[in-house]
């Protein structure tokens, strides 16, 4: 049989999954895409974002786990333009490549809304590593520098506000609010006039996630001091503040923004069926209609249950729907049949701040605190460990010494 090329566009959570699946076939070679040369372990943004952990935490060396798996699997740093679906070519900003497969993996972006005047603009969102890392950088820097006018004590309000109140907005706003707390209680700088506010549309923050979840994080969040806003839309935003419900002002320092998705710039240039969050509609093979031969996966695929319930966009979801997609292909360069998509959610794990955290899993597992910290850092750390083992292979056939798997 002739190996067929499958191209993957998106080095994320599904696109890294996907190629596992693959690369290990002997009936396709395999080219992974990407504008980055890294995965971002974006689950872990939190933690880089509060100081917690270095980059190098949160990156794995997408080169060096390509050469991993052999000289049938490779990878391109390119970003990806548009696609020609009748002649099964793909054109990047410097190159172009032909594929008998394609699968789509290119995720999300953060969702500004047009009609908030200023929230593009004076808002940081963390969906990719260099927003992330400004973040970091332009916030300690404030930080500093009101330190040192101050002469070392914060006697001005410092506001951070965080808009969103979903899986993101609680971990960044409880891991900032205990970063605050340790740094005061250190005392190498008296600053214990720092405020995080979290603002929510709904009356809960996580809304439609189980009720356990829920009262664990309002709790934690309560306890490290965080404000929560509830009911409260932002209508606009100037440089250093914004209304809220058209009415109410709130003035701040730096402001982070998590309140919703859209699937990635790609799918605007494709002329095939989306949904209102631009993600594009695939089939229950993860089939885009029309398309035999393209798939797509991950955040960038409108993802359902086997109930018709869409499901969200996790790194969970965008795992298995990777993988899921991956066996298809593979079905059909053999001549089997595929089949229909069976994504199910495993849980849940909220990181709340510190050694704390909320985990409910199976359905029955449920326990927060320390314990629940413990069980959410073993899955992490064995995600991101065993890619890590995987990447030491690929950096063996390095020829420049300098380039390295992120851990």
């Amino acid at each position: 049989m002739q190996r067929k090329r499958v191209i993957i566009v998106g080095g994320g959570y599904a696109g890294v999954q996907a190629l596992k699946v693959l690369a290990h076939s002997d009936l396709c070679d395999v080219v992974l895409i990407d504008q980055h040369p890294y995965h971002y372990l974006q689950t872990e943004a939190y933690e880089l974002i509060a100081n917690e952990c270095s980059m190098t935490r949160v990156t794995i060396d997408l080169l060096a786990l390509c050469l991993s798996f052999g000289d049938h699997v490779s990878y391109i740093k390119d970003t990806i333009r548009t696609i020609d679906f009748e002649s099964n070519h793909i054109i990047g900003q410097t190159s172009g490549h032909s594929y008998d497969y394609l699968l789509i993996c290119t995720g999300s972006r953060t969702a500004y809304s047009n009609a908030t005047e200023g929230l593009r603009e004076y808002s940081h969102g963390v969906k990719t590593l260099p927003s992330a890392l400004a973040f970091k950088q332009q916030f300690e820097q404030r930080l500093y520098q009101r330190m040192e006018s101050e002469g070392g004590c914060c006697s001005e309000p410092f506001n951070v506000v965080i808009g969103g109140g979903g899986l993101s907005g609680v971990e960044i706003a409880a891991e900032m609010a205990h970063y605050i707390r340790v740094f005061h209680q250190d005392n190498t700088l008296t600053c214990d006039n720092i405020h995080i506010f979290l603002i929510i549309p709904h009356e809960n923050v996580l809304e439609g996630m189980e009720s356990y979840l829920i009262t664990q994080a309002t709790k934690r969040l309560l306890k490290l001091g965080v404000k929560i806003i509830n009911h409260s839309r932002i209508t606009s935003v100037e440089e250093h503040g914004l209304i809220l419900n058209g009415t109410e002002s709130i003035c701040f320092d730096f402001m982070i923004f998590t309140g919703g998705i859209v699937a990635s710039t790609l799918t605007g240039e494709l002329k095939v069926e989306k949904n209102k969050k631009s993600q594009l509609i695939v089939d229950k093979f993860l089939r885009i209609p029309s398309h035999d031969c393209v798939f797509a996966a991950g955040d960038i695929a409108e993802l359902l249950e086997t109930t018709g319930t869409l499901l969200p966009s996790t790194a969970q979801s965008a795992e298995q729907s990777g993988v899921h997609a991956a066996h298809n292909i593979l079905a059909l360069i053999q001549g089997k049949e595929m089949k229909a998509s069976d994504i199910q959610m495993r849980g849940m794990m909220i990181a709340l701040g510190g050694n704390y955290a909320s985990v409910s899993l199976l359905g029955w597992i449920r326990v927060s605190g320390i314990l629940g910290h413990l069980i959410k850092t073993v899955i992490m750390r064995s995600y991101r460990y065993m890619l890590h083992l995987q990447c030491k292979k690929g950096i063996n056939k390095m020829s420049n010494p300098k380039s390295h798997c992120g851990f």
